[in-house]
């Protein structure tokens, strides 16, 4: 497969369109603070965060590794580790998520709401076949005959672009390349066609020719399926090619918010002036390694 790698700036590339300011959130989250008890007291890492998310619409959430990003985006799932505890409320569809059993989160999960991990290898099972894996989740889901889910895990891979999907269903993840493992994670995220897709750092350790074809590719699956989507990165390069809205974190709070256009253009927090100074340009001097100092 063939893909162009994309040369826009950031501001160029964001998409200009916006949800409706009538519509209702698919995802709101209101007043969202993660806490962990340590030897030397209590950690929020995640302060007070407060963001909604309108249907077929975008979100980017960026910050640096402890930022708090990933840890919002398992809380909505219901993943965080044991020992956390968290306050406020996030609501799907105007339905309440915390507190819920995780009897009632695996109902949610995959038919609701699905999440796109960083690492697609280590969040697949090496012992069985990749269609055995979508399968297995297609039918808790849905139920039916073996027969039945493994054609729709093939038709589900031939929308990922995997070539020869009804012979590849057979493979094991070992058998694929990185960016190909990728592929078969958004296939299984998006098997139920879930109202909300979070993808977490998609494509950290992907070349850069591989990345633009999976950030195409979930641009397209994303039209298709006409659902909302959270992108975290630390990439602003990547995100901005996603997102028509962004969120800047930085030590579990939100330093800034708005339309990617106006923060790519006009940033006001300096840890966003900071993060956008870092990018690494053509013309820059080899040795000349900016840090964020904020």
């Amino acid at each position: 497969m063939t893909s162009t790698v994309h040369t826009t700036t950031p501001a160029q590339a964001v998409s200009k369109a916006t949800p409706s300011l009538n519509a209702a959130p698919l995802l709101s989250i209101e007043n969202l603070t993660i806490t962990f008890q340590t030897q030397s007291g209590p950690i929020d890492v995640v302060k007070d965060l407060s963001v909604e998310l309108g249907a077929h619409s975008t979100l980017g959430i960026v910050g640096e590794s402890g930022s708090g990003k990933s840890m919002t985006s398992l809380a909505i799932m219901g993943l965080l580790p044991r020992g956390a505890r968290t306050s406020g409320s996030i609501k799907l569809n105007g339905h309440e998520l915390l507190g819920k059993s995780d009897r009632e989160l695996r109902r949610i999960r995959g038919e609701k709401m699905a999440m796109v991990f960083q690492d697609p290898l280590s969040s697949l099972n090496p012992y069985y076949t990749v269609g055995l894996q979508i399968e297995e989740m297609y039918r808790a889901h849905r139920g039916g005959s073996r027969k039945a889910a493994r054609a729709v895990v093939i038709e589900a891979l031939e929308r990922v672009k995997i070539k020869d999907a009804g012979r590849r269903v057979d493979h094991y993840p070992h058998q694929f390349s990185g960016g190909m493992r990728q592929r078969i994670m958004i296939a299984m995220a998006l098997c139920l066609e879930p109202e909300l897709l979070i993808a977490d750092e998609p494509t950290t350790a992907l070349d850069v020719t591989v990345q633009a074809q999976i950030l195409d590719l979930l641009a397209e699956l994303k039209a298709e399926s006409g659902s909302g989507m959270v992108f975290i990165t630390h990439d602003l390069a990547v995100v901005s090619q996603v997102a028509q809205n962004l969120l800047v974190m930085k030590s579990g709070s939100v330093v800034e918010r708005g339309t990617a256009e106006e923060i790519f253009s006009n940033p006001r927090a300096p840890y966003t002036r900071a993060l956008l100074a870092a990018l690494p340009r053509i013309d820059d001097p080899f040795d000349d390694l900016k840090r964020v100092t904020v």
